[in-house]
């Protein structure tokens, strides 16, 4: 006759060992490992840059080479945008006066986007007010989108 002392053990570790396998599982989709979860999504970086300040990106559009961002000055001054640069390659564009609340729209070239690929480009906006010249904001996170 054989003995089954240790079958109650086993089972309590496999049973522990798929527990925790679930939790880790559950852990990464949830996104509480950098790396493991899943990027942020385009309605979470419209989100993001729609309520960034001293300037907000409300919308954009990135096209073969060309990039339209739609601007609103967040602040009581006026502001001047000398330079923006997605992944840091520059688009150049005019320089675009945003009287204090208003919006404008900075178009550039410089950018490589291909027809249905997904863009991921980190922002970098160059502008001046009366008071500061040559003043960077940087994004968190990135602007993120579908080529058209």
């Amino acid at each position: 006759m054989l003995s089954r002392k240790g079958q109650g053990t086993t089972e309590y570790l496999i049973i522990l060992a798929v527990i925790i396998v679930i939790a880790l599982v559950v852990v990464g989709v949830m996104g509480w490992f950098p790396g493991l979860g899943t990027g942020i999504t385009e309605q979470q970086s419209n989100a993001y840059w729609q309520s960034t300040s001293p300037l907000a990106i409300t919308d954009w559009e990135i096209d073969g080479t060309n990039a339209d961002l739609v601007l609103r000055n967040m602040t009581t001054e006026k502001v001047t945008i000398t330079a923006a640069t997605l992944d840091g390659t520059a688009v150049g564009g005019t320089d675009a006066n945003i009287a204090a609340g208003g919006t404008t729209t900075f178009t550039g070239t410089g950018v490589t986007c291909t027809s249905g690929a997904i863009y991921d480009y980190d922002v970098v906006l160059t502008y001046d007010t009366p008071y500061l010249v040559g003043k960077t904001q940087t994004g968190t996170k990135p602007m993120i989108g579908i080529c058209p």
